[in-house]
């Protein structure tokens, strides 16, 4: 009896205490951690509880005073803000984007006071965020990268073509295009990356119908204006320059070199121009006199290379080194017989110079691919002797002579060679 009401004393005193345990949690743990979720999810509740908590004596005091308050925290919220703002619109949008992705209420407060300060800058910077959002899904991504690689193939083709050589770029476009390895479009657009003058230079010796294809896969409108400017602006100087070379063609070589004998008054394309538009014999005349080999080459070349361009052969270039060389010998022979007949007086060179005009011998005969001859006789050479003797040793010379003979020289002398 006794051991069972010490038992029924026992389960007494525990019932008391899980009464008691229960109390304590229901209103001591449960407050504690239902205000523990109030701190870290409510600001304000968060900013009052420091406030107080710092007041506390101890470490405990100390750790909560280290906190900021919500003024401070507004303030630096503020002078984030004002940065923000403060930068271009770009760079504003990606910072917010990083501050989005690690915390989403301070990226909302930020945009609130961004729009106080600055309302319109804060708009800008939203919308570019919006744009950027909308650009950067997947499949768009691939499509820009897609473009990027493409105009980055076309410029690479582009500087390949420009560092070749006119003759030979213009070969390679047109077996391309007839060989259809690349389309106009494609080829269209690898002109357009380049520069404008090259473009145009590559175009003008084009088929008019291939131009007119390629400048219609341009994207800009700017370029294809510019090029197709440059393009009118080089035919109608091409045009100048074919009635110059017209001109040219009653004058004296030895007033041409002034002229088209150096690169004074013209470039060297407009001088191929120029030379390929005269007569040959009357080029080949004039370069024949022109003591700058160096000059002589790149003229020449140029010369080539626009034959090949615009008829796809190099005949010119031949007949122009070949008719050179006869008339430097040709010179070298008159200046020879210059310096025996100044030895002479006036009565022997008179009796010379009528051997020479009135020999009948055969006169040397040169014929080129063109169809072009030169044609040498000694009355020729009578003539080109007393044009470089003095004026006054022609006058006592011609005197000498009988009245017909020196009537027909004097005529000669007169004319242009």
């Amino acid at each position: 009896m006794a051991e069972s009401n010490e038992i029924e004393k026992e389960k007494r005193g525990l019932g008391i205490g899980r009464i008691i345990f229960i109390i304590i949690v229901v209103f001591i743990t449960i407050p504690l951690v239902i205000m523990s979720v109030v701190y870290f999810t409510n600001d304000n509740f968060k900013f009052v509880a420091n406030k107080y908590l710092s007041q506390v004596a101890g470490p405990v005091g100390k750790y909560f005073e280290s906190f900021p308050t919500k003024e401070e925290k507004e303030a630096k919220k503020r002078t984030v803000a004002k940065y923000l703002i403060s930068l271009d619109v770009e760079s504003a949008s990606d910072k917010l984007t990083i501050i989005k992705n690690e915390d989403e209420e301070l990226y909302s407060d930020l945009i609130r006071i961004c729009t106080q300060l600055n309302p319109n800058q804060t708009k800008k910077i939203l919308e570019y965020r919006r744009e950027g959002a909308i650009k950067k899904d997947v499949l768009t991504s691939i499509i820009e990268q897609i473009k990027d690689d493409e105009i980055k193939a076309l410029q690479e083709k582009a500087k390949y073509y420009e560092s070749m050589s006119l003759v030979n770029t213009v070969k390679e476009i047109n077996t391309n295009l007839m060989n259809e390895k690349v389309s106009y479009s494609t080829m269209g657009l690898t002109i357009e990356q380049m520069k404008e003058t090259n473009a145009a230079n590559i175009l003008k010796y084009l088929d008019d119908e291939v131009v007119n294809k390629l400048l219609a896969n341009y994207q800009s409108d700017e370029k294809r204006e510019k090029v197709e400017k440059l393009l009118s602006e080089m035919n109608e100087r091409e045009i100048e320059l074919i009635n110059i070379a017209n001109i040219y063609n009653a004058e004296k070589a030895e007033k041409l070199l002034d002229d088209i004998g150096n690169e004074e008054s013209y470039k060297m394309n407009e001088l191929a121009t120029i030379y390929r538009n005269m007569n040959m014999l009357k080029v080949a005349r004039v370069l024949a006199k022109v003591e700058d080999k160096n000059f002589i080459y790149n003229v020449l070349e140029q010369i080539k290379n626009d034959e090949i361009l615009t008829t796809d052969k190099d005949v010119l270039t031949e007949d122009l080194m070949n008719a050179m060389k006869i008339y430097r010998e040709y010179d070298n022979k008159i200046n020879e017989l210059v310096k025996v007949y100044t030895k002479m007086d006036s009565k022997q060179i008179g009796n010379m110079i009528t051997k020479l005009f009135k020999s009948r011998k055969e006169p040397e005969t040169y014929t080129f691919n063109n169809g072009d001859k030169i044609i040498i006789t000694d009355r020729d050479i009578a003539i080109d002797v007393l044009r470089k003797l003095k004026e006054k040793t022609v006058a006592e010379v011609l005197a000498s002579l009988d009245n017909d003979t020196a009537s027909d020289i004097s005529k000669k002398l007169t004319l242009p060679y």
